[in-house]
């Protein structure tokens, strides 16, 4: 199994440290309001790669034969094909203007953006899922390598080059074409290419079909933990503006984006570990524990010397400009020593089929800050930033505990 991790983890490693390297130039051409525009565009393709994909590819690492896994793959690509597709007239007949008042300036060639970038970040989730259910932790490694190596490049490339009052759009270009080039290492590192037969094609619609007894509860748990983990960025730009929402996203690029890197890195291997112990004892307790205990030790270490070091570490890797950014990182890193031990052990409880209650703890979550989000966009009771943040994190804390100790217990 450590083995397995380290496979991932290296490479998520590399890719990690690039983007930490990266960070003290790109911050030189981007600031708070552009990085806000960024943060606001990727919480609302996140939550649309939701609604394309149903979250069904986490079912893939339940299929009980490697044919049952390629035909869901198969379908799952191609629903997320043509809804990108679908996105793409909605939003330039329908939903253009609506959602261009979210950023508070036109973004030119929105609906293509949208489109694009929640195809490709559907695929290479659906390909990652696949990956490992053939047990090929490699691809991982060097995928994340070469989103770094492509966000990097993108982004600054477009700001020193192009640059002007579209600076946002280096931003998401990098992202979409870093999610584009990982989906082509897996393309590499899997066999679905040869496997893909009109004959498949026909028989994954079924497949799929098959699982979408499981697919509204997947969905409406995946929907309401993303929308959570989105709806944050608008909250603080309704509390501070697009710079307040910038400054999250920042934070959260520095904190939350290596966790959720290295947290599912473990949790990839342990997916995979555990489908098969599962197999021979469906109510094994120990690998889920010995997970939960080791990472723990852990996060304690790395991000209390994160938090003690903030004020070190922020002005020197961003600048004195973003300065203002430490006790985000401090508050975020708090949270996120949680979340990663949630991370690691997310995907047992769907293995388990034991995963409802995911569904109504992610909704609770969802109608507390939803009702966060209209206080502070309608009065002025809540106006300090820090705070709004602290809320928001105290909430999310207290749920990856409830779902921990559910996960530690098998109830």
């Amino acid at each position: 199994m450590l083995a397995n991790i380290l496979r991932i983890a290296s490479g998520q490693f590399i890719a990690q440290l690039m983007l930490l390297v990266s960070l003290p130039f790109i911050t030189r051409y981007y600031n708070p309001e552009e990085f806000g525009v960024f943060a606001v565009f990727s919480a609302i393709t996140w939550i649309l790669v939701v609604f394309s994909t149903g979250k069904a590819e986490s079912l893939i690492i339940t299929m009980k034969s490697k044919d049952k896994a390629v035909s869901l793959t198969i379908g799952i690509l191609t629903i997320v094909l043509i809804v990108s597709f679908i996105f793409i007239l909605v939003v330039e007949f329908f939903l253009s203007n609506f959602l261009n008042s979210f950023f508070l300036k036109e973004l030119h060639y929105l609906p293509i953006l949208i489109g694009a970038t929640v195809l490709s970040v559907g695929a290479t989730q659906t390909l990652r899922y696949y990956a490992t259910y053939l047990g090929n932790f490699s691809g991982h490694g060097i995928a994340a390598t070469v989103n770094a190596i492509s966000m990097i490049s993108v982004s600054l490339g477009y700001a020193i080059f192009i640059g002007g009052d579209s600076l946002p759009i280096g931003l998401i270009l990098g992202q979409m074409i870093g999610q584009f080039l990982s989906f082509l290492v897996f393309l590499f590192y899997t066999d679905i290419m040869q496997m893909i037969t009109l004959k498949k094609l026909k028989v994954s619609f079924v497949t799929v079909f098959n699982q979408v007894q499981k697919i509204p509860i997947l969905l409406t748990t995946s929907l309401a933990s993303s929308l959570s983990s989105r709806i944050p960025t608008l909250i603080m730009s309704a509390v501070g503006g697009m710079s307040a929402a910038g400054i999250f996203a920042m934070a959260e690029r520095v904190v939350g984006v290596p966790t959720g890197a290295f947290g599912q890195a473990v949790g990839q291997v342990a997916r995979h570990q555990y489908r098969e112990v599962h197999e021979i004892d469906n109510g094994n307790l120990s690998l889920p524990r010995k997970i939960i205990k080791s990472t723990f030790l852990f996060v304690i270490f790395v991000y209390g010397l994160l938090i003690v070091l903030a004020d070190w570490f922020v002005p020197l890797v961003l600048g004195e400009q973003w300065r203002v950014a430490i006790v985000f990182v401090q508050i975020i890193a708090t949270m996120e020593l949680f979340n990663f031990m949630f991370y690691s052990v997310e995907d047992i409880a769907i293995i388990r089929d034991n995963f409802s209650y995911r569904m109504w703890a992610q909704i609770t979550q969802l109608i507390f800050l939803l009702a966060l989000y209209a206080v502070v966009n309608i009065t002025n009771i809540l106006s300090n930033v820090e705070l709004a943040l602290g809320l928001i994190c105290l909430v999310r804390i207290l749920f990856v505990v409830y779902d921990l100790n559910r996960t530690w217990r098998n109830v």
